[in-house]
């Protein structure tokens, strides 16, 4: 695996500042690897049918990780992607999401990264 340092550093950096983050870029970047690579995360495979229904109620779901480091990857599978973000930013703001997915729903985020280089491997 490829440890991308420069853009962990921004993941972290953007946490200090921001509940939630985004992290945008074309397929086959290497976003999910960047994510995978973060030290101390629960990381939620959003294209899995299981992961989904444990992210149905965002509040239970979020109850369940206090303060936490939480990386929804592929956000944008979930019904209501942009529900467990606002619940997130407004009511857990100990707890920390990077979220990567569809750059529409990114536009309303917090905090965008953008990844505009990297490997199409881990």
């Amino acid at each position: 695996m490829v440890h991308r340092h420069f853009w962990l550093k921004l993941i972290e950096q953007a946490w200090k500042e921001r509940s939630v983050a985004w992290l945008s870029g074309v397929r086959r970047v290497g976003k999910t690897c960047l994510c995978q690579d973060l030290p101390s995360v629960e990381y939620c495979e959003c294209e899995l049918p299981r992961v989904r229904r444990t992210m149905l109620d965002p509040q239970g779901f979020l109850d369940g990780l206090p303060g936490k480091r939480i990386v929804p990857d592929e956000i944008h599978r979930l019904q209501n992607p942009s529900e467990l973000l606002k619940i997130a930013a407004d009511r857990y703001p100990r707890t920390r999401i990077v979220a990567t997915g569809s750059s529409t729903l990114g536009a309303s985020c917090e905090t965008t990264i953008s990844v505009f280089y990297g490997s199409t491997s881990c």
